[in-house]
């Protein structure tokens, strides 16, 4: 079967090997084998010709061995699953080569190591989690500078040092150190020690009952930390459950690399407009039942274009009218020259726009086009009943 694009056999009781032979798979684009009792290594031949594929997991199974480095093949990869197995080794450096990914999840194995400094690469990442393995190590600054980061979770492994206090570390509810008995440092709600350069110069010669007073809140200090971990455990299992998978339909996330191959490379030839801000293009999810689509790309070169941008996605997420097209989803990531991209996704309307029906061209001018009165009455009636839905400003005017 060669030409299979999903395979998704997940939560089974699967045993055995994964065969070598799905490397055969060349325009497998989902492959899910997680929740089964699968063994031995992970064969490389799977991430040797994966140039489309874009989410693998091989979660909660028996694997072990090292991850093979073939899976930076995989650049169009946005999803990795490999969580609660019996993995080893460091992270392969090539992992640095998917730049498009967005979800890496290795905890529960035994990875050891350090983070590694290619990581600074990934600029997609939103979803890191390295729980429960061996790394070691200090934590990197670059972490903190990785723009779209929202859950990151490097808990019950060996890392010693200072924490950082910029970007993702900045948020308590963002990310998770718990477990990692050396670190210091960090926001205040992390409640861990000031690091020793800080203090090294102030701990002499202290007298005995400032002893006995220091040694007293320190007991404080451990208890609070021991239940401040218990209720961060417990908060980021619900988080974990809470997290929606790039897989659900019921609410779809488009990477760069999906909606280029939905608008053949946007292509000339489905450009069914352009304005001040962008283009918009027709096109096609194969994921998706081959559900056609209308994708407006912004020219982030124009001045203001990302502003608008924003400003679009904030106020269209609180409108449901039935005179609007609707909105699918957005898309905020880079494309493969590493370059910011943004766009919205619409629901494709096939009759053509609004100017042409009401204008159309000498060529264009037919009987399916002709509007009489009462038809232009009820297209200016449905725009104020889709205009009259938008905020306004204190001054009167829509937003």
């Amino acid at each position: 079967m060669t030409q299979l694009i999903v395979l998704s056999i997940e939560d089974n009781l699967l045993q055995g090997n994964i065969p070598v032979t799905m490397g055969n798979f060349i325009h497998l684009e989902q492959l899910d084998l997680s929740q089964n009792r699968l063994n031995a290594t992970i064969p490389k031949e799977v991430f040797g010709l994966c140039s489309s594929i874009i989410a693998v997991s091989f979660a909660s199974n028996g694997l072990t061995g090292t991850l093979p480095s073939e899976v930076g093949n995989c650049k169009n990869l946005i999803l990795l699953d490999v969580s609660n197995n019996n993995l080893y080794g460091e992270i392969p450096s090539s992992l640095e080569n998917c730049l498009m990914l967005e979800l890496l999840s290795l905890q529960g194995n035994s990875f050891n190591g350090t983070i590694p400094s290619s990581f600074k690469r990934l600029r997609s990442i939103q979803v890191l989690d390295l729980s429960n393995n061996d790394f070691s190590g200090r934590i990197p600054m670059f972490l903190a500078e990785v723009p779209l980061v929202t859950d990151l979770n490097l808990s019950f492994n060996m890392f010693e040092g200072e924490v950082p206090m910029n970007g993702v570390f900045g948020n308590i509810s963002a990310f998770s150190v718990i477990g990692n008995k050396k670190l210091c440092g960090g926001i205040k709600p992390l409640r861990l020690p000031v690091c020793p350069r800080e203090t090294e110069t102030k701990g002499k010669n202290f007298p005995h009952k400032v002893i006995i007073a220091t040694s007293v809140i320190l007991f404080v200090v451990l208890f609070s930390i021991c239940l401040f971990v218990i209720k961060q455990r417990a908060n980021w299992s619900r988080k974990k459950e809470g997290i929606a998978s790039p897989l659900d339909k019921k609410h779809p996330k488009l990477s760069y690399a999906e909606l280029l191959h939905a608008t053949d490379g946007f292509s000339s030839a489905n450009l069914i407009g352009k304005g001040r801000y962008g283009s918009v293009y027709k096109g096609t999810l194969t994921s998706d039942c081959q559900k056609p689509i209308a994708v407006k790309v912004l020219d982030l070169q124009q001045r203001g274009a990302e502003r608008t941008f924003k400003s679009e996605c904030q106020v269209l997420k609180n409108l449901k009218h039935r005179n609007l097209v609707k909105v699918i989803t957005s898309c905020s990531s880079i494309d493969f020259q590493g370059n910011d991209f943004k766009a919205l996704v619409f629901e494709f309307m096939p009759n053509g726009s609004l100017e042409t029906w009401l204008h159309p061209s000498s060529t264009e001018l037919n009987h399916s086009t002709r509007l009489n009165l009462t038809h232009r009455l009820n297209i200016a009636i449905d725009v104020a009943l889709a205009l009259s839905s938008f905020p306004i400003r204190q001054s009167g005017r829509p937003l």
